[in-house]
């Protein structure tokens, strides 16, 4: 009768041993899926080549329109065509201020 009852707690103690054995496993695989999903974000963020500024702001933008329940991507075409346009225009701007002091040189 005291064999069956060291046997279930033989038993019980090997499946806490493969239980815990699975929690680390999981926990590790946790670790790999957000370390992967970090660095695919800071790919593509990279590749838009946006300033911190930008990217604050298009973010900021995507939770306003979450938040009243309009699409994000309409937030991202526009965050994007706005950043298009503040970088034509800085570099407009660059232009006037350099043609201005070739002005005043001359």
């Amino acid at each position: 009768m005291y064999e069956r009852i060291e046997r279930l707690r033989e038993d019980l103690e090997r499946a806490r041993k493969r239980k815990a054995e699975a929690e680390q496993r999981v926990k590790t695989c946790e670790a790999r899926l957000r370390e992967a999903e970090n660095n695919q974000i800071l790919a593509e963020v990279g590749a838009l080549k946006l300033k911190p500024e930008e990217v604050a702001r298009l973010l900021q933008l995507a939770q306003e329109k979450e938040k009243t329940g309009q699409g994000a991507a309409s937030v991202f075409e526009r965050a994007s065509a706005s950043t298009t346009a503040e970088k034509e225009k800085s570099v407009y701007t660059y232009d006037e201020e350099s043609e201005d002091l070739e002005d005043e040189e001359n």
